[in-house]
């Protein structure tokens, strides 16, 4: 059932998103100074191929600065396609779970530095999957 999502998200502009974050990184990695930006594109790109199935969560006090230059220069570019996306999608009739989770990934898009995906299936498995990621990860949920 996930695959199905995937594909309905990639279709219903995710991989128009994708598309979006990859050329943007292109162009950012031409410089020295936006490598990191990059990066943090490329990430925002590879949740949008398949965003069903795991959760981003952020940690934004380990990255304050990166994350508050982030949001100040790029992010809030990203984050707003990614509104306009989910915007469309829940003024439709059948599009609110697609557009859930184009919000979720405008969240994503606004602090990248510090956040790291988990698989749904470790988060619903009660009090000791979170025990066990906060020991492997080293990582508050």
């Amino acid at each position: 059932m996930r695959k199905v999502k995937n594909i309905a998200f990639g279709l219903s502009g995710g991989w128009f998103l994708c598309l979006y974050f990859t050329s943007l990184a292109i162009v950012y990695a031409l410089t020295i100074i936006g490598a990191k930006k990059a990066y943090a594109l490329l990430k925002c790109a590879a949740f949008c191929l398949m965003p069903f199935g795991k959760n981003a969560y952020t940690d934004f006090m380990s990255h304050k600065f990166g994350n508050t230059f982030w949001a100040v220069t790029t992010g809030w570019q990203a984050a707003f396609v990614c509104l306009v996306f989910s915007a469309f999608w829940y003024a439709t009739v059948f599009g609110a779970y697609l557009g859930s989770r184009y919000f979720h990934l405008a969240q994503y898009c606004v602090s990248p530095f510090g956040t790291k995906c988990y698989p749904t299936k470790l988060l619903t498995g009660g009090e000791t999957a979170v025990a066990r990621l906060r020991e492997e990860h080293n990582f508050e949920l």
